[in-house]
């Protein structure tokens, strides 16, 4: 019990770590923002539940600490500027289904899911990203 409580910590810590690496790429755009972190959470997402979790299963204990090491730095400007921060809001949504994604290919590990996957990130991470931010008038 012991050893899953810190490798479930590891996650976190990973987790944080690949935010404060990839954040950065959003000072030259929010698409690339949301590719740097998609893919990134997605490497980052199968290793880790490569490594800690019991195959055939989705890992969900690591999931949440590696949703929480995504959004912890960040949530506190969410609270407090949602609404001056809601047109960059799809970036983190883009992680989470990204993690999801990445947990559903750990578990299956055939490559029609991890095609799909990428499918799904494609179009998120272009034609659903478009138009959010075009919704809020950002560029």
């Amino acid at each position: 019990m012991i050893m899953d409580k810190k490798n479930i910590l590891i996650s976190f810590l990973v987790s944080m770590l690949a935010f404060l690496l990839c954040c950065w790429t959003a000072a030259y755009s929010l698409y690339a923002a949301g590719w740097a972190e998609s893919i990134c959470y997605f490497v980052v997402t199968y290793l880790l539940l490569n490594k800690f979790a019991k195959p055939g299963t989705y890992g969900i204990p690591y999931l949440i600490a590696i949703i929480l090491g995504r959004i912890v730095l960040e949530l506190p400007i969410r609270i407090t500027e949602f609404g001056t921060t809601l047109f960059s809001l799809f970036i983190p949504i883009i992680v989470l289904v990204t993690i999801i994604l990445a947990s559903v290919y750990f578990r299956e590990k055939r490559p029609a899911v991890l095609v799909l996957s990428v499918i799904i990130l494609i179009l998120l991470n272009t034609i659903a990203h478009e138009d959010w931010i075009n919704c809020f008038g950002h560029h």
